[in-house]
């Protein structure tokens, strides 16, 4: 925790003045963040290491959300995520990709990826005779997209060390390149379970049908994570061959597996899955697998998924409840609101409520007018606003009272909809 500090306090007395754009950490700066994460806690250190880059630059106007007494460290955070272009900086990194410790390597890998290295030095270290280098330099060009490295990835493929051609494969994925899938449907059938891994789920980024006989195979694979990953670059690929096989992954021991089998079923808008999935929703032991099983049938949209979505309303897992509400909502040809659907609009869980207006609004039932009328009170802007929408669509009398009231909701947007929907009701 000392390293932290100091690295915080080092940050702050280092930032970046107020303005534009700025540029990427110099030297000083990312020797000191390398140093710190050198000796904290791993845990701490990889996820810093996950982090650097993904926040939106410049924060939060006058540095509101902080504490008062913080340290204003923006523009070094600023930097760290911008391109750096120091060559002192860009010679440290370089020299701390064969660290022992992982995490720093990973760090000054991705920071590398992310600077101005020139592709010539990028090439060179992926030809290093250090396997921790090699690695590194194919993290740094799959994190950075380097195009330019891709002949050289692709010879990585049959490094004779695991870790360069896994990380090799995973680049060329992070390319997306197609002219690198020969390679890659090579490395499938590599004697290493983890570049098998890596490439299968590279030819899933190129979401290309012609690939699926490729991975298909890894499906029966005995390791849960490849048939889960199989499932989900199958899913990607959207291949009309593979769907007997992904529904036969709806069995599988592993709950992983099946989560992966149902998204990429959905993913295929896979109909002979229908019934498999309707079942799963209602009884598999694990709640997000029922989850993507609602999500998936609400993606499939068939009307004959109605019954078992009704029934999944009732279902312990709040989460389960919305996304079975919220599915109902996307199936054609229903007309005929469930009583359990009518019930979920007054549910005190507002998510769900939402969901339910929606789906109920979806359907234009119109024995359902007096359940929406009763929702055009609610708490929620977003209830109300469906409420209103799907009494418009209904075009009864009915539903005239509670649009008028509507008129004087207290959110303009629920008054503009309240007035469209009156217009559409007298026409």
């Amino acid at each position: 925790m000392r390293a932290l500090h100091f690295l915080v306090l080092s940050l702050a007395a280092g930032g970046g003045g107020p303005g534009g754009g700025r540029p990427g950490a110099d030297s000083a700066r990312v020797a000191t963040l390398l140093a710190a994460l050198a000796h904290t806690d791993p845990v701490i250190c990889d996820l810093i290491g996950d982090q650097l880059g993904n926040f939106w630059m410049g924060g939060e106007p006058g540095r509101l959300g902080r504490f008062d007494d913080a340290p204003d460290v923006q523009g070094a955070k600023d930097s760290l995520a911008g391109t750096i272009t120091d060559p002192r900086a860009v010679s440290l990194l370089v020299a701390t990709l064969g660290s022992a410790n992982a995490c720093v390597r990973r760090v000054a890998a991705k920071l590398l990826g992310r600077s101005a290295v020139s592709a010539s030095v990028l090439r060179g270290l992926l030809d290093n005779a250090s396997p921790r280098i090699r690695e590194s330099a194919a993290f740094a060009a799959g994190v950075g997209e380097r195009r330019e490295t891709r002949a050289s990835l692709e010879h990585l493929l049959a490094d004779s060390a695991t870790g360069p051609a896994a990380m090799a494969a995973w680049a060329l994925g992070e390319l997306e390149d197609p002219a690198s899938a020969q390679a890659l449907q090579g490395a499938v059938h590599a004697s290493s379970a983890r570049v098998r891994l890596a490439s299968a789920w590279a030819l899933g980024q190129f979401e290309d049908a012609s690939f699926a006989k490729d991975v298909l195979p890894l499906l029966r694979d005995t390791d849960p994570v490849m048939r889960a990953t199989a499932a989900e670059a199958l899913g990607r690929m959207k291949s009309p061959r593979v769907g007997a096989a992904l529904v036969g992954a709806l069995t599988d021991r592993n709950v992983a597996v099946r989560r992966a089998a149902v998204s990429a079923l959905a993913e295929l808008r896979e109909r002979s899955a229908l019934a498999p999935l309707e079942g799963l929703l209602l009884d598999d032991p694990d709640t997000e697998v029922q989850r993507e099983c609602a999500r998936a049938l609400g993606e499939l949209r068939a009307s004959r998924s109605l019954d078992p979505l009704a029934r999944a309303l009732a279902n312990p897992d709040p989460e389960v409840q919305r996304a079975a509400a919220a599915a109902i909502g996307e199936l054609e040809d229903v007309t005929k609101a469930p009583v359990a659907l009518v019930r979920a609009t007054t549910s005190p869980d507002r998510e769900l409520r939402r969901n339910a207006t929606k789906a109920l609004a979806h359907i234009r039932d119109l024995t359902a007018v007096q359940a929406l009328a009763d929702r055009l009170g609610d708490e929620d802007k977003d209830v109300r606003l469906a409420a209103v929408e799907g009494l418009g669509e209904m075009k009864v009398a009915a539903a005239i009272p509670g649009l008028t009231r509507a008129l004087n909701d207290r959110e303009p947007e629920v008054r503009r909809a309240a007035a469209e929907a009156l217009g559409k009701t007298q026409e």
